[in-house]
């Protein structure tokens, strides 16, 4: 190529030099300066002299003919050389072309890539909308369907639930026109053995010491789940408690199965019977804890099973029982030595259906003993009821309802520990409840129609059934310890245990402040 370039450009050096350079009509004084140290661009002008060829500018300048001969060999590589840098040039343009023209065409094939894949992609997303869609919509069917399964499983359990509470609601009047018959057939039957007209079966003994037990002494049985009493192998049962097995037990088997109830327990002194709803209760002898050595005890046993106790003080006073044939008391009447006579509990007469919702909303206060000085205690004995409450309740009312039971208010007795599976009270722990002890003999000694409900509880570990027949002997003790250290008259308490049903810590762990005591002045709630 720069042979070529070389041979052409000499050719045309000499072309031109040969032939004589055309008229132009421009002036010499419009023409650029000649650049003799460059590469000669014609036309041109020296000193004012116009010049076409090389050899004008030779002849101008003065060369002579090897000066002249420089000059175009020097103007030939020259133009050589720039032919060669036009043509680099134009080559490194065409290149820049070439690349640009092959990024061109890349980017185009990325482009329409990208289209392709950007196509894809949006079938692709279709056909997950389109399937998402039919999920929903296949979600949405299944939804609607469960809704309506849910809607008729609802609709079954409102059906089930509406026909139990009814078939409870059934039992509840049954039970009520029951317990309205038996409160009938006990209040005719002591009317009658009042007037002495009823047939009864009388049995008169002194109560010796032996069938008694002291509050810091352990029951003759144990207490199991099973409806069958176990003896202990250091004595065995009490006379009281044979006594209670072969009657109140017998009694109870015989009658309260005809409700559907069944005996879940039976330790020889209480029994335990749950109602076809699942629910416990305690059923025991209501005299045991007003029967002290040197009473005498005269019991009428009516043809219904229920009975009128008298039992006479060695003070000549006299407590006068009616129990139903269960063991729950009905009626108590407490006569003085001065043969003033005291209501303190009468449910002979008819009971007011108790409504929960309708009851006042009470919270519970944990008033404890220990932490309360006695003018304390003797106040919250005798302060009213925590709302404005004028109706009566019958003392099973209260025994069994909770809302009803906390319209009195509470003293726990924190000083009483129990140990576990125990329901003895050590004598040191006795003589701790001195205050709370005198401040019960003083207010029931300025009102003898008090009646004071002494509560037993539980924690909630073992067996519910074993826990409830616990806190009812642990109740008792703790009656039985204010009678023998503070002369709380034992008429004027009833005792009821509660298990693990109204737990003060929830929890199912061993806590001990969930075994313990209560007392309440109940004698407001009472007609």
């Amino acid at each position: 190529m720069q042979q070529l370039l070389k041979s052409t450009t000499t050719l045309g050096l000499c072309l031109a030099m040969a032939l004589p350079a055309p008229a132009l009509a421009q002036s010499a004084g419009d023409l650029p300066q000649c650049d003799v140290d460059g590469l000669l661009e014609f036309p041109c002008q020296i000193d004012g002299n116009r010049i076409g060829d090389t050899y004008d500018a030779g002849r101008v300048l003065g060369l002579d003919r090897t000066a002249l001969e420089t000059l175009i060999a020097r103007q030939t590589a020259r133009a050589e050389a720039a032919a060669v840098e036009a043509q680099i040039a134009a080559d490194a343009q065409a290149e820049l072309e070439a690349e640009a023209a092959a990024e061109a065409a890349t980017q185009a094939a990325a482009q329409a890539q990208e289209d392709t894949q950007a196509e894809a992609e949006a079938a692709a997303t279709a056909q997950a909308e389109a399937e998402a869609a039919a999920a929903n919509a296949q979600a949405e069917a299944q939804a609607e369907a469960d809704a309506e399964a849910a809607a008729q499983a609802e609709a079954r359990a409102a059906e089930k639930q509406a026909a139990k509470e009814a078939r409870r609601e059934e039992r509840r009047a049954q039970r009520r026109a029951e317990r309205e018959a038996e409160r009938a057939a006990a209040r005719a039957a002591a009317e009658a053995a009042a007037e002495g007209n009823a047939e009864a079966e009388v049995t008169t003994q002194e109560v010796q010491q032996d069938e008694v037990r002291s509050s810091d002494e352990e029951f003759d049985t144990a207490v199991t789940g099973s409806d069958q009493p176990v003896a202990k192998d250091d004595g065995g049962l009490s006379k009281f408690e044979k006594a209670l097995l072969l009657g109140l037990g017998a009694v109870v088997v015989g009658s309260v199965l005809k409700n559907g109830d069944k005996v879940v327990s039976r330790s020889g002194d209480r029994v335990v019977v749950e109602d076809p709803n699942g629910d416990l209760r305690v059923l025991k002898d209501d005299d045991a804890l007003i029967r002290r050595p040197g009473d005498e005890v005269r019991t009428e046993t009516f043809d219904d099973g229920s009975t009128r106790t008298i039992v006479t003080k060695p003070d000549n006073s006299r407590i006068v029982t009616i129990r139903g044939r269960d063991g729950t008391v009905l009626r108590r009447i407490s006569v003085d030595p001065q043969g003033r006579e005291f209501v303190l509990v009468d449910d002979l007469v008819e009971e007011q259906e108790v409504i929960v919702n309708e009851l006042p909303q009470v919270v519970q206060d944990a008033n404890q003993v220990g932490k309360r000085e006695e003018a304390d205690l003797r106040a919250a004995l005798q302060a009213e009821m925590q709302a404005d409450q004028q109706r009566r309740f019958s003392l099973r009312q209260v025994r069994e309802i909770p809302q009803v039971r906390a319209l009195a208010p509470q003293l726990e007795l924190d000083a009483v520990q129990f140990a576990t599976g125990s329901a003895a009270i050590r004598p040191e722990q006795a003589r701790s409840l001195a205050r709370i002890g005198r401040a019960l003999s003083d207010l029931i000694a300025k009102d003898p129609r008090t009646v004071i409900l002494v509560e037993g509880h539980t924690d909630a570990v073992g067996n519910a059934t074993y826990n409830l027949a616990l806190s009812d002997r642990r109740a008792e003790t703790v009656a039985l310890a204010m009678t023998e250290y503070f002369d709380v008259p034992p008429q004027n308490m009833i005792t009821q245990g509660y298990g693990e049903s109204d737990l003060k810590v929830r929890t199912l762990e061993n806590e001990p402040a969930n075994r313990r005591a209560v007392v309440r002045n109940i004698t407001g709630l009472l007609r």
